[in-house]
């Protein structure tokens, strides 16, 4: 599995979807549409909606941005999700 990350605030947004963060907890809630993800700093396990998915790499936070592995958005919310490492590109779309 390819373990590329985006930042997961801005790449929910530009999907439509929002965040919050959760400083007490070091989680951020993602939701798009009907599905809502929490993702823990440092924890491969991400609660989809009461469902357990598990990421191929831990979440972290830098610089005040939690990122995560591209996958989420494939795993959590159904988008297909290519990733070009030669032109360090990821495309997120709807299948």
């Amino acid at each position: 599995m390819d373990r590329t990350y985006v930042p997961l605030e801005e790449i929910t947004q530009q999907l439509g979807g929002s965040t919050t963060w959760d400083n007490d907890a070091k989680a951020a809630t993602a939701t798009i549409g009907q599905w809502t993800a929490t993702v823990r700093m440092a924890d491969t396990s991400v609660d989809v909606s009461g469902t357990p998915v598990t990421l191929v790499a831990p979440p972290f936070v830098e610089d005040g941005v939690m990122w995560v592995p591209a996958q989420l958005f494939h795993d959590a919310f159904g988008y297909q999700v290519n990733i070009d490492p030669q032109q360090g590109q990821v495309d997120i779309a709807l299948p």
